[in-house]
C-alpha cells in the first residue's frame, strides 16, 4: 500500500481548513426554495433546492431574521462549513430575504388545480373502504419501518386479515414508476383494500407522489385506495386523489384493522338482540292468532246459528214442497191405474167377451174368417182350439 495513511480526523480536518481558506464560500448569497424548514430551540434547520441541486442549511438564532415557508423562494447569505467532527456540509445562514413562491411550488400548484379542474380529487368519485377487508395488499419499501408499524398496529387487535406485500422503492428519481407498475399490477387482483405508504421525509423526498402519472393511476383503480405518505402535516398529490386519506401509514392500519373481539362481542350482541326481538314478535303474533282464531270461531258459532235456522226453513219447505209434489204423483198413480184397469183386455173378457185369433193374428171382423178355419179362442180363465162350421 503506498502513500500516507490517514485518520478520519485527520482527513476531516484538512477538508475543513480548505473550507475556511477558501474566501469564495464566505459571505455569500444563494438563491433557491425552501423545504423543510423547522425550528429547534431557536435555530431553524431546513433545506434549499432548485430543480437540480439541494444543499442543507443551518440559522442559528433565526428570530434575528426573516422566517420563511416551504416552497419559499429567498436569498440566503452566509457562509459554507464543513462540520469535520460529522463530516457533514452546512450553508450556515446569517440573513434570509424573501422572493416569493419557488417555481416547483408554483408548478405543483399549478398541476394540482388542473386536476382539480378535471374532476380527480372530487368527493364523488372516491370509492369506500371497506368496514371489514380480508384481504390487504401494502404498497410500500420492504425494508422501511413503515411496514412493520402497519403489521404491528393491524395485529394488536386483528389476526384475520391478509396483509401483502408489493416491495417499491418510495424514494428516488422516477420511484413513482416503480409503484405506478406495482398498482397497476395489484389493482388486478382483486384486494379490497390497496395501501399506499412511505414515513416522512422532506419535501423533495415526497415529491414522486406529487407526480402526474401516478396521481392518474390512482385515479384509474377499481380497488379502494387508502394514501399514507409522510406525516400528518404532509399533503401530497396522492393524498388528494386516494379514496381515504390517512394522515401516517399508522393511521392507515388503524383504518383497516377492525377490532376482532369486538366484532364478535358486537355479533353476539346483535344475535341476543334479534332473539329477544324474534321472540316478542312471535309472541306479539302468537296473542294476535289467538284473538283472530277466537274471533273467527265466535263468527262461525254465529254464523251457524243463523244459517242452522235457515237451513231448518229451508228443510221444511222442501218437504212441504216433497209431500205435495208425492200427494200430486199419488192422485196421477191413482187415475192412470184406473185407466189401465178399464182398458185391460183381461177386465173385458172377464164380462163374457172372447178373443178370437187365427194363426197369431186378431180375428177383428168376421171377414176375416171362413169356414174350417183353425181358430184359438182366449178367455179370462183359459184357452180353447175351434174350428169354424159356418160365418154369418
Amino acid at each position: 500500500m503506498e502513500g500516507n495513511i490517514l485518520n478520519v480526523t485527520t482527513l476531516n480536518t484538512y477538508i475543513n481548513s480548505i473550507f475556511r481558506a477558501e474566501e469564495l464560500l464566505h459571505n455569500i448569497n444563494v438563491a433557491g426554495e425552501i423545504s423543510g424548514f423547522k425550528v429547534t430551540k431557536g435555530h431553524a434547520y431546513f433545506t434549499l433546492k432548485d430543480e437540480n441541486c439541494q444543499i442543507a442549511c443551518n440559522c442559528f438564532n433565526c428570530a434575528k431574521t426573516y422566517i420563511p415557508k416551504d416552497g419559499e423562494s429567498v436569498i440566503l447569505k452566509g457562509s459554507v462549513d464543513f462540520y469535520a467532527k460529522g463530516g457533514r456540509l452546512n450553508f450556515n445562514v446569517d440573513s434570509i430575504t424573501s422572493i416569493g413562491k419557488g417555481l416547483l411550488a408554483y408548478k405543483l400548484e399549478l398541476l394540482k388545480a388542473q386536476l382539480n379542474k378535471e374532476g380527480l380529487f372530487d368527493i364523488a368519485h372516491k370509492k369506500q373502504i371497506p368496514p371489514y377487508p380480508t384481504d390487504v395488499c401494502v404498497i410500500t419499501s420492504y425494508q422501511g419501518a413503515v411496514i412493520k408499524d402497519i403489521k404491528k398496529t393491524v395485529r394488536r387487535k386483528n389476526d384475520i386479515i391478509n396483509i401483502y406485500i408489493k416491495d417499491v422503492k418510495v424514494q428516488g428519481k422516477d420511484c413513482h414508476k416503480e409503484i405506478i407498475d406495482a398498482l397497476e399490477a395489484v389493482d388486478q387482483m382483486n384486494f379490497d383494500v390497496i395501501i399506499i405508504a412511505r414515513g416522512g421525509g422532506s419535501a423533495e423526498d415526497l415529491m414522486p407522489f406529487n407526480e402526474e402519472q401516478l396521481v392518474r393511476a390512482i385515479f384509474r383503480c377499481k380497488t379502494p385506495i387508502i394514501s399514507a405518505v409522510g406525516h400528518e402535516s404532509d399533503v401530497t398529490l396522492c393524498d388528494e386523489v386516494a379514496d381515504y386519506r390517512a394522515a401516517t401509514p399508522t393511521a392507515a392500519a388503524e383504518k383497516i384493522a377492525y377490532d376482532t373481539q369486538e366484532l364478535k362481542e358486537y355479533i353476539s350482541y346483535c344475535g341476543k338482540r334479534m332473539k329477544g326481538a324474534l321472540e316478542s314478535a312471535v309472541a306479539l303474533k302468537c296473542k294476535d292468532l289467538n284473538g283472530k282464531v277466537n274471533l273467527i270461531k265466535t263468527q262461525v258459532k254465529l254464523n251457524f246459528s243463523q244459517n242452522a235456522n235457515k237451513i231448518n226453513s229451508y228443510v221444511q219447505n222442501l218437504k212441504n214442497l216433497m209431500d205435495k209434489k208425492v200427494a200430486e204423483s199419488d192422485g196421477r198413480y191413482a187415475a192412470s191405474l184406473a185407466r189401465l184397469k178399464a182398458d185391460n183386455p183381461l177386465g173385458i173378457l172377464q164380462k163374457g167377451y172372447w178373443y178370437v185369433s187365427k194363426n197369431g193374428q186378431a180375428a177383428l171382423s168376421s171377414k176375416d174368417l171362413h169356414e174350417g178355419d183353425d181358430v184359438s179362442l182366449k178367455t179370462h180363465d183359459g184357452q180353447l182350439k175351434a174350428v169354424i162350421t159356418e160365418v154369418e
